[in-house]
């Protein structure tokens, strides 16, 4: 998984629940993961109302569940309460996508990897 999240990801609208667009972010990227030395990738993501976060990602597994782990170090006036906290997620990343749930098992919110 490491290697597979590093990329640029659009928020595809037609997918997942009513809310994705409004809640998730519309551009997620990942950048900067180093195995060899294991130093924390780097990310941001900007929503469509121009806010935003940033700061670097790391994993931790839980049993056989990696989770992507978000270490906001900067962050728009909307994000500020998250800052110097530690943001577990809930995505994986499939293919070239990385799928959240929004509804249940079956309905996901869906950002694709650009070319």
């Amino acid at each position: 998984m490491e290697e597979r999240i590093l990329g640029t990801y659009d928020i595809d609208p037609d997918r997942g629940c009513s809310n994705c667009v409004e809640n998730g972010p519309e551009l997620m990227i990942f950048e900067d993961w180093n195995i060899d030395d294991g130093s924390p990738g780097h990310y941001r993501f900007n929503y469509e109302n121009g806010e935003g976060h940033s700061g670097t990602y790391d994993f931790f597994q839980v049993d056989t569940i990696l989770k992507l782990m978000l270490y906001p170090d900067s962050t728009s006036f909307e994000y500020y309460g998250i800052l110097g906290t530690t943001q577990q997620t809930d995505y994986k990343v499939v293919g070239n996508k990385i799928k959240e749930n929004c509804d249940g098992l079956l309905k996901n919110c869906v950002w694709v990897k650009r070319d």
